[in-house]
């Protein structure tokens, strides 16, 4: 089977097809499961998720009944395992890693990582750009804002890295030029990552665009000072000097890259 969840929960039985599940409650249930696969999830905790406020009397026999249904669901999709296990007081899912784009997600990752650092670009913009694909939107959307926001913050640091992984790589391979508008927007997104405005600097004079670089050092100069009190790092500063100078202007990110005028 198939578990989506990077974005509104999928599931897709052995066959391909998918299997739906319409009803809130039982999407929501489903999702905390597979918030934490194989572990056992309290009662409790399922109940305060479900039931936000005021809960009916039959909240607990309600919960049940969810499970019940999805295991039918879950069944309907060809798969005779029985995936949702209970015990006094909690339930817990099984899936295995390959079956959940979480997990896929993080394997595609490190491959393309393998394949920056292994000096092969090409390999590592692909494997970079099926990872970022996998990403339809909100990891978790069924669920509260406070049961999710922890894996959120996790799986948001790593689409950060993956994004900046994948600029290294067609950067590697001579492309600076593609990267430039998502450079440009991701420093927009937020402008505290000054890794980001290092990349957009170092693609633009690799580009050509000696005199658009030093405009952008000068709008991330103005947003740390102004917004947050702080100059930028050495390393950002450094490289301004450079281009100030009309050196040549190195890539310290990746090893295989050339000096660049």
């Amino acid at each position: 089977m198939m578990f989506r969840l990077l974005g509104p929960l999928e599931v897709y039985g052995p066959d391909g097809a998918s299997l739906q599940i319409t009803q809130h409650k039982q999407r929501a249930l489903l999702s905390l499961l597979l918030l934490t696969p194989g572990n056992w999830v309290s009662a409790d905790l399922i109940h305060a998720t479900l039931w936000v406020g005021n809960s009916p009397r039959n909240a607990f026999g309600s919960m049940k009944t969810y499970v019940s249904q999805l295991r039918r669901k879950l069944a309907d999709a060809n798969d005779p395992e029985n995936r949702i296990e209970s015990r006094v007081g909690g339930y817990r899912v099984f899936a295995d890693r390959q079956e959940l784009d979480v997990f896929l997600f993080e394997e595609v990752a490190r491959r393309g990582r393998d394949a920056l650092r292994d000096g092969d670009p090409g390999r590592a913009v692909e494997h970079l750009k099926a990872a970022l694909e996998l990403w339809r939107g909100e990891p978790f959307e069924e669920l509260p804002e406070d049961v999710r926001k922890a894996e959120n913050v996790r799986l948001e640091e790593q689409r950060w890295a993956v994004r900046e992984d994948l600029i290294d790589a067609h950067v590697a391979l001579g492309q600076p030029h593609v990267v430039i508008p998502t450079l440009r927007a991701l420093t927009m997104e937020d402008p505290t990552r000054e890794h980001l405005w290092y990349r957009l600097l170092v693609a633009l004079c690799h580009s050509g665009r000696r005199a658009e670089a030093l405009a952008a050092y000068q709008t991330a100069y103005r947003f740390l000072v102004d917004e947050l009190g702080i100059e930028p790092g050495a390393e950002l500063r450094q490289l301004h000097q450079q281009m100030l100078a009309g050196e040549a202007v190195t890539v310290p990110f990746h090893r295989d890259l050339r000096k660049i005028r």
